[in-house]
């Protein structure tokens, strides 16, 4: 009992002690923390998640101690009727400061029960039809749309993030395999490179291959900087620009779906789903740490699978 009574106390002492912390205070310790550790995504969300919070309390220090849920539950309304942000996003932006408030020790976190789950959006996927209109297009050889629509093409058929083609070099290469250390997850992962990516390969030892140089020349024209904080910053950028260009690709292939980098990926995994692969082989492929994500593939199937069983009528 005295045990008991000592671990609250103690917890009561923590919470007087993190409750006269600041918020932003708080908050710009994480972001240089993010900012060391190269996360320039997590780093960008969060610092953008800050601002909106100083918005709402129209403040640029607050105490810990005074955010209750009803307040979250304000700026969540803020987030949704003021600033007009979706669902996910304010799903993401609660997050941030939960883990904010978790991180800083408070006993009972003000997020709880806020509204901090996402709605799964349905994802596209490119049929093989489809995939074959865009690679018969007639392109300029070394084009940037010709570079861009091969760095496609091998995204469906190796599952790679365009993060991890963006800064794919000739040494993780070894003509059979391609070894690297993915960028988002930091998992190591050995993909196997079937004779259709190879010849996609060679024909870019031809066009720009260096001594341990890039394989896509994307990147090529922003200088490399020696920190991984710049280098990341540098794949953002550089795959909304190859965003912008896929879609003008997949537009003049005939094909109206909403195209993107991450639309490859999702084509990967339903493709090998559909012609029989199991979902824990797709997982490895896509360096998925829990089978759990892998398997909202899966549902994408579902319609298909309901037009291969009308075949037989």
């Amino acid at each position: 009992m005295l045990t008991n009574t000592y671990n609250v106390m103690k917890l009561n002492k923590l919470f007087k002690r993190t409750g006269r912390l600041d918020v932003f205070g708080l908050g710009e310790k994480r972001l240089a923390q993010l900012k060391t550790e190269g996360r320039y995504s997590c780093y960008r969300n969060t610092r953008a998640t800050l601002k909106k919070f100083a918005a709402f309390l129209k403040a640029e220090s607050f105490p810990l101690g005074k955010i209750t849920p009803e307040l979250m539950e304000n700026f969540r309304s803020y987030l949704i009727e003021t600033v007009g942000n979706s669902h996910n996003t304010v799903a993401e932006n609660l997050k941030i400061l939960s883990q904010l408030f978790t991180d800083a020790g408070v006993e009972k976190n003000p997020c709880k029960n806020v509204g901090l789950t996402r709605i799964q959006r349905p994802r596209n996927y490119l049929q093989e039809e489809e995939l074959a209109r865009m690679m018969a297009l007639r392109l300029p050889k070394g084009s940037e749309m010709d570079v861009v629509r091969d760095m496609f093409f091998m995204e469906c058929r190796t599952g790679l993030r365009i993060s991890d083609l963006l800064l794919l070099r000739w040494s993780d290469y070894d003509g059979q395999y391609i070894r690297l250390r993915m960028q988002k997850t930091r998992r190591p992962v050995e993909i196997p490179v079937s004779a259709s990516v190879q010849k996609t390969l060679e024909k870019y030892r031809d066009l720009f291959a260096r001594p341990n140089s890039r394989i896509f020349p994307v990147l090529d024209r922003v200088k490399d900087r020696p920190d991984e904080f710049s280098k990341l910053r540098r794949v953002i950028y550089g795959t909304a620009h190859v965003n912008l260009i896929i879609k003008r690709v997949a537009a003049r292939a005939g094909i109206t779906k909403n195209v993107s980098t991450h639309v490859a990926r999702h084509t990967f995994a339903t493709l090998l789903l559909s012609k029989g692969a199991s979902i824990y082989d797709v997982k490895e492929l896509l360096g998925h740490q829990d089978v759990k994500v892998t398997q909202v593939y899966a549902h994408l199937l579902d319609g298909r699978k309901r037009e291969l069983v009308e075949m037989l009528e």
